[in-house]
């Protein structure tokens, strides 16, 4: 016999399935949330340099730990179209990272040191001008 759950479905049984199912799939939608969140959060924790600032930019996350890994695997800056910065006198390089952002690295130890934006970046630039 038919009967109206508190939902407002009605069907056989003890439970409306209907129901039952959407919150299955809601349930199944917030674990593979919560895992994602988690693998972002570990790959966060294993950066060299902390990339925080872009956390709504996926793309260039990404890119920068991309040539974060191929640095520290050997290849040098000046090939991932990086340039040495003038006014450092040699001792920084950067590499752009996108459109509007710069990785920073120690010439000498070829050590990150952080990651840019374009406007942070001119400003940083500006102060190393003797």
């Amino acid at each position: 016999m038919k009967r109206t759950f508190a939902c407002g479905h009605s069907g056989k049984g003890k439970y409306c399935h209907a129901c039952d199912a959407t919150a299955k799939a809601k349930e199944e939608e917030r674990l593979a949330r919560q895992e994602k969140r988690l693998s972002k959060a570990e790959a966060a924790s294993s950066d060299l340099i902390d990339l925080s600032c872009v956390d709504h930019l996926a793309s260039v996350q990404r890119e920068a730990r991309l040539v974060l890994s191929k640095v520290r695997d050997g290849t040098h800056p000046c090939a991932l179209k990086g340039k040495p910065i003038r006014s450092s006198n040699g001792q920084l390089f950067s590499v752009p990272v996108g459109h509007t952002y710069r990785l920073m690295f120690d010439a000498a130890s070829l050590r990150p040191l952080r990651l840019l934006s374009h406007e942070v970046y001119n400003r940083a630039v500006d102060t190393f001008r003797v």
